[in-house]
């Protein structure tokens, strides 16, 4: 056979060659600044990272000292790593390098003697890795970090076992247990035994690569329950592959008990809202029945609805909760009473009525005042109101009205509404028992109810 022309090489040659090459095109490619320098410092090569990082093409580079790459502060730094490295160490550090528009950068770098044949270090080979991104991310994970710590939320994540692994301080004061305790346990430590299929549903959504956000109930470390809203996200790694969940718990208890609460006054003003329209239309029919024409129908009819609007004005100053049986009676006759007389005497205990009994008390009142001051001690100089209350025996409450001095008092001929309301509805709707007396020298009204309408101050 004819001899080749080529020339065969040893293996060991074609394994150099082939591991030089591999080397050349790592640093070819590579996106960190690698360059090479002499003994002396003078840089010998560099790659297209190092230019991408300061800026200077290898035709500018080559040729220069490393020092010219350098703040004037870390000349002595890199003198010292330039030496080290010489005596054949591999060295790490941090240093400030400055780029071909004069900006300041901080990277780090590696440093690594280069041998000849020999083992004699020929040169010194530096890694440069730009800081930027890094001390970002520091500055970003630093920040969630203290976020996380600070948040009045329970934050915590899970990772694709089940198993907690961060835990808030936030997740501690609303499940009681601490990071000690939670880190490596199970997720369903906080998980009442009927929300552990809604919560495996949760997990496995998340880490499909959903976002989950539900409102729900968790369990305490001492087994008691909370109202929570959660919201749940998938934890990726740098590939972008989910190694895991994030939570955030939100502790609910306040909006859910605000809205029960808002439920409780709806149907209450529903309730109360039914009761004063059956009040108006009562006096609307009573007053029309009575009433001559018309125009004596708007006038009695408005003054009552005004009157019923006293007690309602201060029961809302008192948030519904009841109203004062002084503030209650001072309210209704204040329009009978000019510049400020004292012809109207109040005694009795510091009591309060709740909202029904001040209802109904207060139409009394309107009424009682109305006749006193058209017909009876009201309508005179020297008329007089003396108004008393008081707890009479243990479970009864009295109220009393007693007028003198004013013009001399004869029945009326015909049971007007006022008469009905002082009689029988006032006290009929608050389950008690009223006496109205036409005395010659004035008008007696007496209402005893039951102490129950009273409300605890």
């Amino acid at each position: 056979m004819p001899k080749s022309s080529l020339r065969m090489q040893p293996p060991d040659a074609l394994a150099k060659h082939d591991s030089e090459a591999l080397l050349a095109a790592i640093i070819a490619f590579s996106r960190d600044a690698i360059i090479s320098v002499s003994p002396a410092g003078v840089i010998q090569t560099w790659n297209e990272g190092a230019q991408s990082l300061l800026g200077w093409s290898a035709q500018d580079a080559i040729g220069r000292n490393l020092n010219d790459l350098l703040a004037d502060e870390a000349h002595r730094g890199a003198d010292a790593l330039l030496e080290r490295a010489m005596e054949g160490a591999r060295l790490q550090m941090e240093l400030e390098v400055v780029d071909q528009q004069g900006k300041r950068l901080e990277v780090s770098v590696g440093a690594a003697p280069i041998h000849d044949r020999d083992g004699a270090v020929t040169a010194i080979a530096f890694v440069m890795r730009d800081l930027r991104r890094r001390r970002r991310s520091q500055a970003n994970d630093a920040l969630l970090a203290s976020l996380v710590r600070q948040s009045g939320d329970s934050i915590f994540s899970v990772n694709r076992d089940g198993l907690i692994s961060t835990w808030n301080p936030a997740s501690e004061k609303l499940y009681g247990y601490g990071a000690d305790e939670a880190i490596d346990h199970p997720l369903s430590m906080i998980v009442p035994d009927d929300k552990r299929d809604e919560s495996r549903a949760m997990f496995t959504s998340v880490m499909q690569g959903e976002m989950v956000f539900l409102e729900t109930v968790r369990q305490r470390k001492d087994g008691s329950r909370v109202d929570v809203a959660i919201s749940g996200a998938p934890l990726r790694d740098a590939k972008g592959a989910i190694v895991g969940i994030s939570v955030i718990h939100r502790d609910i208890t306040l909006q859910r008990q605000h809205e029960q609460e808002m439920r409780l006054v709806m149907r209450e003003l529903a309730h109360r809202s039914k009761n004063l329209l059956a009040i108006i239309l009562s006096m609307a029919a009573q007053t029309a029945r009575n009433a001559p024409s018309l125009t004596e129908f708007n006038a009695r009819f408005t003054q009552r609805v005004q009157g019923l609007a006293h007690s309602h004005d201060l029961l809302v100053e008192k948030n519904w909760l009841g109203a004062p049986i002084r503030d209650l009676i001072q309210s209704h006759l204040e329009p009978f009473l000019e510049n400020g007389a004292t012809r109207v005497v109040l005694s009795g205990p510091d009591v309060i009525v709740d909202p029904k009994a001040a209802q109904n008390i207060g139409l009394a009142l309107h009424e009682l005042a109305t006749n006193a001051s058209k017909y009876g001690a009201l309508s005179s100089p020297n008329g007089r109101v003396e108004i008393s209350w008081e707890r009479s025996s243990g479970s009864q409450f009295m109220v009393e009205w007693k007028e003198s001095g004013g013009p001399r008092v004869e029945a009326p001929r015909r049971r007007g509404f006022g008469q009905t309301v002082l009689e029988r509805l006032a006290s009929q709707a608050l389950e008690g028992a009223a006496h109205l007396s036409f005395n010659e020298e004035g008008v007696v009204w007496r209402m005893e109810i039951p102490a129950a309408y009273l409300v605890e101050p």
